[in-house]
């Protein structure tokens, strides 16, 4: 794994691939500042949006150096390159880091890069018509990884639907565009895909959602911020860290009210090539079913430990965690708190 000294001096060097931008850190360097390190999922779709807005755009209006974020296709991987010191912050999986934590990792849940989420689970309708059709012993599906929210999102409604999901066969997929390519492909059956990208999918095929998160379950958390508690004891690393969260919130407020500044942060940090050259119609459908319908981005960051404190039984029933994790220890709401006391 890329050792965050390293790293950074390459950054420095100019050897570096990056997919932030460098003016904003040698602004801030230039200022005394010190850019944010940042892990992110493979893909930046819609529900991605805000907060890669936040890392590049808001920021550098803040006066801070824009964040240097690098790709991870797995969220279990950007939990681990917290635990080891690879980078500062990551929009990682909130299951796998309760997970580590019930090890004895040190980590901290200080916000919420979106909540909910804006996943569906995708079938290959000519050999899957019902949730148990999941059992046939030709029928294989795909996560993320196992036990994480995109495995989750599919044990608790199935379960419920009367799945048997030790007769299911799962294997891990990082990546949602992985994922899609093989649905479509016919390597695999099933998938958990963005909303935005079944929709494409269905007009390819056969092809149907089985499962909607957003209808079954009331609060369900997607990608949220985590560090590791040790970077957090620093005061100067807690500031950086209150500034990334401001910089989250105030981009979840301007989606929600300005469709023109959506669009053109949609444009412009979107990974598809669709979404370079959206309609503005095309990409409020897309605004109006996250923020509206869904519920993505609060306005005030939608980061408490009640959402956990809900979420622990299902996240318990699909094996994901054993349930003895300590909330107070991981879930830290102080930073967000005392970001909307100076916000509003």
């Amino acid at each position: 794994m890329l050792n965050r000294r390293t790293f950074v001096k390459s950054v420095a060097a100019g050897t570096a691939v990056l997919g932030g931008s460098g003016l904003g850190l040698t602004k801030g360097l230039a200022a005394g500042a010190e850019a944010l390190v940042l892990n992110v999922p493979g893909n930046t779709l819609g529900v991605h949006v805000p907060y890669m807005a936040a890392i590049n755009e808001v920021l550098p209006e803040q006066e801070q150096p824009a964040g240097i974020w690098h790709r991870v296709p797995k969220l279990q991987t950007i939990t681990q390159s917290i635990l080891a010191g690879a980078v500062d912050i990551g929009a990682g999986d909130a299951i796998s880091t309760l997970r580590a934590v019930e090890a004895g990792a040190d980590l901290k849940i200080i916000g919420n890069a979106f909540v909910h989420t804006s996943l569906v689970f995708v079938v290959n309708a000519d050999k899957v018509q019902e949730p148990k059709d999941l059992e046939k012993s030709d029928v294989m599906i795909a996560v993320n990884s196992k036990g994480d929210f995109t495995h989750v999102m599919v044990v608790g409604p199935m379960t419920q639907a009367g799945v048997d999901m030790d007769n299911v066969s799962v294997i891990k997929m990082g990546g949602s565009g992985n994922r899609m390519r093989a649905l479509m492909a016919g390597k695999v059956d099933g998938v958990p895909l963005h909303f935005d990208q079944a929709a494409e999918l269905a007009a390819t095929g056969n092809f149907k959602v089985l499962i909607e998160p957003a209808k079954f379950y009331d609060t369900f958390l997607g990608e949220v911020w985590i560090t590791s508690g040790e970077w957090l004891k620093n005061a100067d690393n807690r500031n950086r860290a209150k500034e990334l969260l401001k910089a989250t919130i105030t981009a979840f407020r301007r989606t929600n009210r300005s469709p023109e500044w959506y669009a053109e942060m949609y444009r412009k940090y979107g990974t598809k090539d669709s979404m370079k050259t959206a309609s503005a119609e095309e990409i409020e459908v897309v605004r109006q079913a996250l923020g509206v319908d869904i519920g993505c981005w609060p306005d005030n960051g939608g980061h408490s430990k009640a959402v956990y404190e809900k979420l622990l039984p299902v996240y318990k029933s699909a094996g994901a965690i054993n349930g003895s994790v300590d909330l107070d220890a991981v879930v830290d709401t102080s930073l967000v708190e005392e970001v909307l006391a100076e916000m509003n």
